[in-house]
Parts: C-alpha cells; structure tokens; sequence
C-alpha cells in the first residue's frame, strides 16, 4: 500500500512540475486572455 502512495504522490509531484512550467503559465494565461477578448467583444457589438 505504501509503494502506491509513494507512486501517486511522484506522479502528482511530477504534473505539479509541468504544469507549474513557465509555457504552460503563459499558454494558460492567453487563452484567458484570448476568452476576455472575445467577453469584451461581444459586449461592445
């Protein structure tokens, strides 16, 4: 049971990593921006 503790708890470890990168962070970040864009968009029309 411990050794499938251990293992979930590297591969979350590991995700945390890769999505903490800084491409992922600013992949994230202009999506949001690209929606806020569109939000702003619709509401001027």
């Amino acid at each position: 049971m411990e050794a499938m503790i251990a293992y979930s708890v590297g591969m979350l470890e590991a995700v945390a990593r890769f999505l903490g990168s800084e491409p992922i962070i600013y992949l994230f970040g202009l999506i949001c921006l690209a929606f806020l864009v569109k939000v702003v968009r619709y509401i001027m029309t």
